[in-house]
């Protein structure tokens, strides 16, 4: 005579058991795929794969910022990452609404976007520029868009000083809104790919460059009122290295390749990177 354990299941208990597992899987499973597929589109730079190298970037977001320009500099970067643009290298990156030693620790590159209300950040009691100039000067990088460009110069005639964390760049107030045609130089066209691009323009400075430090990346063209003036520049301060924009990579229509190459320029990468070669 079979003796019944009686710790074993009746079938029918089997397979309810068995269907509650199913249930608590199933819901498991999808949200495992979910998380992959926005992490997947959303990839920031947390990687541990040692082949690629993170590039720490911090975006300014305080007072004046345009929140449009700060958003697309972040997705330029985000779709850098999930699209494999810049090969061996992610960017990881945040936002702050202060600029100061604390915020900075850790960074590699900090990014002026555009302004909503004005042309500068000189009086702008959220960034310490003591701390910000220590940062580049220490071997860090400076990308400058727009207000950021107008502020990172040395001068803006007939306007102010800047900060100087471009010492070789003077600029022109170039004050017209709408698309504008830049001709990549042949030194930009190491880092950048292109020849002539159609890019957007909003009251970014037109400038122009002085000393063996400083590279011109590209030049307003023929159609524009500062035909043959710098558009796009980079320089050195300290250790570090700068870029200037007159005009907005990250905005339509969006040339996010030519803004992370920048980014990576100011960051002065790697061996492995093709933008060393550009080395004053």
């Amino acid at each position: 005579m079979m003796i019944k354990d009686k710790y074993a299941l009746e079938p029918n208990k089997n397979k309810n058991k068995d269907m509650l597992v199913i249930k608590i899987l199933i819901p498991l499973m999808i949200l495992l795929i979910a998380v992959n597929l926005i992490m997947g589109e959303y990839d920031i730079g947390f990687n541990n794969n040692s082949d690629y190298k993170t590039v720490n970037v911090l975006v300014y977001s305080g007072t004046g910022t345009s929140e449009n320009c700060v958003n697309q500099i972040i997705k330029c970067m985000g779709q850098s990452n999930s699209q494999n643009l810049i090969t061996g290298v992610k960017f990881k990156y945040n936002t702050s609404k202060k600029i100061d030693n604390d915020v900075l620790e850790g960074y590699d590159v900090v990014v002026m976007p555009g302004s909503s209300e004005g042309y500068d950040y000189i009086n702008n009691g959220d960034i310490n520029v003591s701390d910000l100039k220590n940062f580049i000067a220490s071997g860090k990088g400076f990308i400058g868009i727009c207000a950021g460009a107008y502020s990172g110069a040395e001068y803006t005639d007939n306007w102010y000083y800047g900060w100087g964390l471009a010492p070789n760049v003077v600029n022109e107030p170039y004050l017209e809104t709408g698309n504008v045609t830049i001709d990549i130089t042949s030194a930009g066209n190491e880092i950048l790919d292109s020849t002539k691009v159609t890019i957007s323009h909003i009251n970014g400075p037109a400038m122009s460059t002085s000393g063996s430090g400083v590279i011109t990346f590209a030049t307003y063209s023929n159609n524009s009122n500062y035909y043959g003036y710098a558009a796009i520049v980079g320089d050195h301060y300290g250790e570090g290295r700068t870029v200037l924009s007159g005009v907005h990579p990250e905005l339509s229509p969006q040339h996010t390749e030519m803004l992370v190459d920048l980014i990576l320029w100011a960051y002065n990468g790697t061996d492995e990177n093709k933008v060393t070669n550009t080395d004053a």
